[in-house]
């Protein structure tokens, strides 16, 4: 699973309410979270931002490693 999962669920958010606040196409967000389109940085730093995520906005994109499940 994608951290970007991971931490969209932790914020408690919908997949369409990130796509919302961070003006992303909501079909673009599904494939993005199911890896099958890229998140291009403008976009990345548009979903961590509405996230609140403080790290590198492409960490989001990389696999859930154990410790964040």
């Amino acid at each position: 699973m994608m951290k970007l999962v991971v931490v969209r669920r932790r914020a408690g958010l919908s997949q369409s309410k990130l796509a919302r606040i961070a003006d992303v196409n909501q079909t673009s967000m599904s494939r993005i979270e199911r890896g099958l389109e890229p998140a291009y940085p403008m976009r990345a730093r548009r979903i961590a931002d509405a996230l609140g995520w403080a790290g590198d906005p492409m960490e989001l994109f990389e696999e859930a490693d154990d410790g964040t499940d």
